[in-house]
């Protein structure tokens, strides 16, 4: 299930730009120095450049930064970090430190992906005017694969859409208009949401800014899409059930690498490995139903193992062609397969007991086959268990979308066993998720609490009363969306999970992610979007954006880039993966990051 790669363009281009702006950087502080990276920007800086590259620019050690300064053994050092006020408190802290013992250190920072102002404030507030030298690196959107890039801005759903700063959109549409730049002119635009929307109104101003393109050039790229990650909460909040997706909810896939553990890869230490089309096995598998891989593994394996033993009977010249042309294709063939039999392995392995019953719920809650009751129940039982922290707010945030909101006395009950089973800090937490939606009531009343404060067990209570009576008297009408825009399948269609053909059977046939099927749509009426799209697209949080190239004008090849805003998961990148086999699309996902439903509970739980 590949998909087509003769359209469009050469996204590999986007690695060397980014790898060069950062070589100017590191030049811009000529001679030896040492290089401390920001730990969450390690994995983009590998993606860009290696250890090889760095060294030739002369980079002579490498660190992670710390609270600790690491020794100072050049006459130059290098800070590649964020615009984090705990990040940058660290570094000033270590130019202090060093100064006062090596007072002729050349200190340089390097801010990514931009030198914000407050940042040259707070370290004139350090006292450290003066004392070192700022840049900035703008990296473009990183090659994951063939058709997955990211900018691994993994900070970004929590900063836009719970803190309002939605200053990273500028950086989006920046990479954006590079590729515009490179590929010409976007004709068709579809954008839905608060981020997105920011997205447009910036590329509006770069191109304002950029000199006229030609109207002649003919766009290598006819279709761009923007979505926030609001619009959509459910998919990543379901239990993914594609391969890839699998590796990622088990091991974690960070910037295309992912690290398996000892047992997996039959050595004593993890190993990282990179997951791409560049590995052919995997790259048939990695978009599979989790239940169809390791008969296909198993298979693969009996191939290979017949080929071997075909060796057995070749003459002296046939074993010579075969060492030199087939031999060392076979070795890594059978590496490979066993590498992914043994991931297979530990996934299910590690997979819950309840695991039938989890997914059973989910799918439950989503196509409306189980009543609430039983949902309710499943959870209140987790959370007795004390199931991770994650794994409860997940079904927690699901229970209450597909419902449309709680009830105050649901609400309150499962909150309080929530608080309960994993500690009353995170009454922030669940503050957060409220302010995001992931979280809602359906009426708000202090009243019907019945709080007597007279003990600390119903002081805990009335807290809950006033976190519930801030929740929004309205749900987000989540029914009435997946209604519209026929996110849940007709049951009596029979779904094939081993030969899809529909994208909705990377959650067994009970559920469309949103973005799929907006673009399906979008991609099956050649040239401008239908107003009966747009219409349904109104059913979702957030504003649209849609605009069409002027009668006349060069549209170019049928590819599309789908922009996610807030992050991307591996779930829905093998349904857009699907729609491009099905509809004969390039279809390029680029996003802010990639994302699972854990990292984007995590990412708002109060620490």
């Amino acid at each position: 299930m590949s998909p087509p790669q003769s359209l469009g363009l050469d996204v590999e281009i986007l690695r060397r730009l980014s790898s060069d702006r950062l070589v100017r950087v590191l030049e811009d502080a000529p001679g030896a120095k040492d290089l401390i990276i920001d730990g969450d920007l390690m994995k983009m800086l590998d993606r860009i450049a290696g250890a090889t590259l760095l060294r030739s620019h002369g980079v002579d050690k490498m660190y992670r930064l710390e609270r600790v300064p690491p020794p100072v053994q050049s006459s130059q050092r290098v800070y590649l970090v964020r615009p984090s006020l705990l990040q940058l408190k660290i570094l000033a802290d270590h130019v202090h430190s060093d100064h006062a013992a090596h007072p002729d250190l050349h200190v340089h920072v390097v801010v990514v992906p931009r030198l914000v102002s407050w940042v040259t404030g707070l370290l004139e507030e350090e006292g450290l005017y003066g004392a070192l030298t700022l840049h900035e690196f703008c990296p473009d959107f990183i090659p994951l694969d063939d058709d997955l890039l990211s900018l691994e801005m993994t900070s970004f759903f929590r900063d836009a859409f719970l803190e309002g700063d939605f200053s990273g959109c500028v950086d989006v549409a920046r990479a954006i208009n590079t590729l515009q730049g490179l590929f010409g002119q976007i004709p068709y635009v579809l954008a839905h949401g608060r981020a997105a929307k920011a997205v447009v109104n910036t590329l509006d101003l770069l191109n304002n800014q950029n000199s006229p393109k030609k109207t002649s050039q003919m766009p290598e790229i006819s279709h761009l899409f923007i979505f926030d990650r609001d619009a959509d909460y459910v998919t990543p909040l379901l239990t993914q059930l594609t391969y890839e997706g699998a590796l990622d909810d088990h091991f974690g896939i960070n910037a295309g690498v992912v690290e398996f553990p000892g047992e997996v890869v039959g050595q004593d230490a993890p190993r990282k490995v990179p997951l791409n089309s560049k590995d052919t096995i995997y790259d048939n598998i990695r978009n599979k139903h989790f239940a169809s891989v390791s008969s296909y593994l198993i298979t693969k394996a009996k191939e290979v193992n017949a080929k071997k033993e075909q060796a057995q009977n070749m003459t002296a010249s046939q074993m010579k062609d075969f060492v030199a042309n087939e031999l060392r294709t076979l070795q890594s063939c059978h590496a490979t397969l066993a590498l992914h039999l043994r991931a297979c392995e530990s996934i299910t392995k590690s997979v819950k007991q309840d695991f039938e019953t989890q997914l059973t719920t989910e799918h439950g809650l989503v196509t409306g086959a189980s009543n609430a009751g039983q949902a309710r129940k499943f959870l209140k039982n987790c959370l007795a268990r004390m199931q991770p922290l994650t794994d409860n707010l997940r079904l927690f945030c699901l229970y209450s979308l597909t419902q449309d909101g709680l009830s105050p006395k649901d609400y309150k009950q499962l909150a309080s066993q929530m608080l309960a089973a994993h500690g009353h800090k995170h009454l922030i937490t669940l503050n957060n998720l409220r302010q995001l939606n992931l979280l809602c009531a359906t009426e708000s009343s202090a009243s019907s609490t019945g709080v007597n404060r007279d003990s600390s067990g119903t002081n805990i209570q009335g807290r809950l009363a006033q976190v519930t009576s801030l929740l929004p008297k309205k749900g987000q009408g989540w029914r009435a969306a997946a209604k519209r825009l026929r996110l849940i399948p007709d049951p009596d269609k029979t779904i094939d999970l081993h030969n899809p053909s529909d994208p909705s059977y990377v959650f067994n046939g009970a559920y469309t992610p949103v973005m799929a099927k907006v673009v399906g749509e979008a991609l099956s009426v050649r040239g401008a979007f239908t107003q009966t799209l747009l219409d349904s697209l109104k059913v979702l949080p957030g504003t649209t954006i849609s605009r069409a190239a002027p009668p006349g004008s060069p549209v170019g090849p049928h590819v599309a880039l789908v922009v996610m805003m807030g992050g991307v998961t591996y779930t829905e990148v093998a349904a857009l993966r699907l729609l491009a086999v099905t509809s004969g699309t390039r279809i390029i996902v680029a996003s802010t990051s990639t994302i699972n439903g854990d990292q984007l509970v995590s990412g708002v739980v109060h620490k």
